[in-house]
């Protein structure tokens, strides 16, 4: 992975070896809990780790849980937020990254490169995002 650049997702839809992902390299941020309606039948609400690894990983994903995976930098991403919000039907964000982009990520961004991430670690918060 390139420096200054940024992957978030769950190991197991992103079929990450535990080799690749030390437990004990792992940073907690907190925990987010979630609702996410779908097609009006179906939705989600979960309570999610937000885990944190800057390292070189292989990554799998499980098809049946992720349709693309890409590495973006910062300019990247924003270009891709832009064009979700412009209802672009070829960039599909999941709710729950999404919440994490509006609410979090950039800041997250701004701490892992000026390194004070650490800083910000707390299992003990749940952010609740409705």
């Amino acid at each position: 992975m390139k420096a200054n650049t940024l992957l978030v997702a769950p190991k197991d839809e992103l079929g990450i070896a535990a080799a690749d992902a030390p437990v004990d390299q792992l940073l907690c941020l907190g925990r987010i809990l979630y609702k996410a309606p779908s097609d009006g039948k179906w939705g989600e609400h979960e309570l999610d780790y937000l885990l944190f690894l800057v390292r070189d990983v292989t990554v799998e994903p499980n098809p049946e849980e992720v349709a693309d995976v890409m590495y973006v930098n910062k300019e990247q991403l924003k270009e891709l937020l832009k064009k979700a919000n412009a209802g672009d039907e070829d960039v599909k964000l999941s709710p729950w990254f999404r919440l994490v982009v509006d609410n979090f990520l950039f800041d997250w961004w701004s701490k892992l490169e000026n390194g004070s991430l650490a800083t910000i670690a707390s299992m003990g918060q749940i952010h609740k995002l409705y």
